[in-house]
């Protein structure tokens, strides 16, 4: 079995914690320190240091799929009560999803998708 960790450049652990741990509610892996890394089931992992080199591209994008139109809908509300406002949920006919963004408190995007 081949599992995957994606890591992120950040700048405050303790905002991570917040935005991916408490408004997400995705569930802590490892805390290494200088690293956090979140379980993301049986879908692989996703991590954040602070001691990566500071080029980190504009356009990174995290992006969680969802299973329904509903389900992007309901994290949105979520989101929104809690950290709004956010662009509302929009279709993308070019890529065939329903999406939104965000930014999570270390100013990355995230985008919250499902496909059509």
């Amino acid at each position: 079995m081949i599992d995957v960790i994606h890591f992120y450049k950040v700048r405050d652990l303790d905002r991570v914690r917040a935005f991916y741990g408490e408004l997400l509610g995705l569930s802590l892996y490892k805390d290494q320190g200088l690293c956090l890394i979140y379980d993301l089931d049986s879908h692989g992992k996703i991590g954040f240091c602070t001691h990566h080199p500071e080029n980190v591209p504009a356009s990174t994008c995290i992006t969680f799929v969802y299973a329904t139109r509903e389900d992007v809908d309901a994290c949105y509300r979520s989101l929104n009560e809690r950290i709004g406002p956010l662009p509302t949920p929009s279709y993308n006919t070019r890529f065939g999803i329903y999406h939104f963004f965000a930014k999570d408190f270390e100013g990355l995007t995230v985008e919250f998708q499902t496909f059509l």
